[in-house]
């Protein structure tokens, strides 16, 4: 019997019960190959996230299967552990999982790759911790690994959210409904410790991996393990520019717009002026209202993947556990 043990957790409700199917048939799968499995999947999250705690010591890795954010959900559980996170994508987006070109609802091929991987070396990832701050902010914080939407793309996530239909239409969808009544919201950003800027955006977010929507490019050239995130604005246009600047993010050829600007960070703590509310979203998640400080950690989760030719990653050379 192989040493290796592997946490199972499926999303029991990710589209529309998807994962929970294609999580059986990886673990059976896995079992085949000799592989130790034990199933931490929970009614809901925090019922997940407590059972795969309570074992995370005595695993190899945790298989996570579902949307962005389960992964997301994977990445706070293991972050800083040498427990590597192997990712199945079977939820509605699959955003980070795809920029990592893995294969999506497909319970062979993601079996295949995740007991390839396990042979490999190890390969580390950036994570963006997020935490709310303020006088009575509370003081937990979460982790994302591809995106934090600040801006129009919160409120369209916020949107999109609500409805069940295909992510990609239904993220296009909020976009033409959230348009109409849409003004650029008037931030204020503190970059890097640096002193407090204002700037009236459309669209504020920080990326890591840079795709998110449904295959989104904001920030094409986006790194996972690079150690900096990108904070991307789109500021100075009106709404019928911002529709039209759409189609060109799913292509990533708006970065050479005079409107786009994208710069290298490591830490932003953001608000907004005038005392409006917004909540930020990351990977399809919502997390803190603003303000909130988002920064990166560097290398902080080990990544059970063998990833597609081109994908920029750090492996280091430690060896599979």
């Amino acid at each position: 019997m192989s040493r290796l043990r592997v946490g199972l957790l499926a999303n029991p409700t990710a589209a529309q019960g998807t994962a929970h199917r294609v999580g059986r048939q990886v673990g059976h799968l896995l079992r085949l190959a000799g592989i130790s499995v034990v199933d931490l999947s929970g009614p809901s999250a925090p019922v997940a996230r407590a059972r795969a705690e309570e074992v995370r010591d005595s695993l190899t890795a945790l298989v996570v299967v579902g949307g962005d954010g389960t992964v997301s959900l994977g990445a706070e559980i293991v972050a800083g552990t040498p427990v590597r996170l192997g990712i199945v994508p079977a939820g509605s987006g699959n955003d980070f999982a795809r920029s990592l070109g893995l294969a999506v609802n497909d319970p062979e091929t993601s079996t295949r790759a995740l007991l390839h991987a396990l042979s490999r070396p190890v390969v580390t990832i950036d994570a963006i911790e997020i935490t709310a701050v303020g006088e009575h902010a509370p003081s937990q914080r979460t982790l994302a690994l591809g995106n934090v939407n600040l801006g129009f793309d919160a409120l369209v996530n916020a949107r999109a959210n609500s409805t069940r239909t295909g992510h990609t239409i239904r993220y296009t969808t909020a976009v033409l409904r959230e348009l109409p009544a849409f003004t650029p919201l008037p931030f204020w950003l503190e970059v890097d410790g640096g002193e407090r800027t204002e700037i009236d955006a459309t669209v504020l977010t920080l990326c890591s991996s840079g795709m998110f929507g449904g295959g989104m490019q904001m920030v094409p050239h986006s790194r996972i393990d690079d150690g900096v995130l990108e904070l991307a604005t789109v500021s100075g246009i009106g709404r019928a520019q911002l529709l039209r600047l759409f189609p060109r993010v799913f292509a990533g050829t708006h970065t050479t717009l005079e409107a786009v600007d994208i710069r290298p960070v490591r830490e932003v703590v953001v608000g907004l002026r005038h005392g409006r509310t917004l909540r930020a979203y990351a990977d399809g998640e919502p997390r803190a209202v603003l303000p909130l400080r988002a920064r990166v950690l560097p290398g902080a989760v080990r990544l059970l993947a063998d990833l597609a030719p081109g994908t920029d990653t750090g492996a280091d050379d430690e060896g599979a556990p």
